[in-house]
């Protein structure tokens, strides 16, 4: 990513919710095409690239960890959501270390959890997909479908970090 073009930290991001079922099968198609654009990625990048930490913050397999993490986090949401839970679990901000671990067995822990996740989205009937709990953060009501679209818009935000992680740590 160009020097002159910064990414929006993910907590300073301001997000809609309130998504009409409709949309979950276009949410499910962003989360169902992580898996390839991060296997596409780590082609190709040295595992010690791969491993390194970046900025004090996380390296690529962490990263990768994290969002295997949070597909588990989501999963049990889900349940929560449908079953009635008021407030949803909180997330997962400091993932296990990964750095020890080929990236193939990183990748396959994170397309493990996507594929429950998104085999429990399809799942549903319309009546658990209108069901909503409160994000324990945001403090907003949250159905499956915008739990589906926040997952994806999380998918994106961490896969233009890890951009950002392989240009700069290749670029010299």
């Amino acid at each position: 990513m160009s020097d002159n073009l910064k990414s929006i930290p993910w907590f300073e991001r301001n997000l809609k919710f309130g998504h009409p079922i409709a949309m979950l099968p276009y949410f499910l198609e962003r989360l169902d095409g992580t898996f390839v654009r991060l296997c596409k990625k780590v082609e190709e990048v040295p595992n010690n690239i791969l491993s390194m930490i970046f900025n004090d913050k996380w390296s690529v397999k962490q990263t990768i960890g994290h969002l295997a993490e949070v597909d588990e986090i989501a999963n049990r949401r889900i349940d929560e959501m449908t079953s009635g839970v008021e407030v949803l679990s909180p997330a997962v901000f400091e993932p296990r270390d990964y750095n020890g671990l080929s990236i193939e067995k990183v990748l396959a822990y994170f397309n493990n959890n996507r594929i429950a996740n998104i085999n429990k989205y399809k799942s549903l009937t319309p009546e658990q997909l209108s069901k909503s709990s409160i994000h324990p953060r945001l403090k907003v009501p949250m159905t499956p479908v915008d739990l589906a679209w926040f997952d994806a818009e999380h998918d994106d935000h961490h896969l233009v970090k890890i951009n950002e992680i392989i240009f700069t740590l290749t670029k010299n």
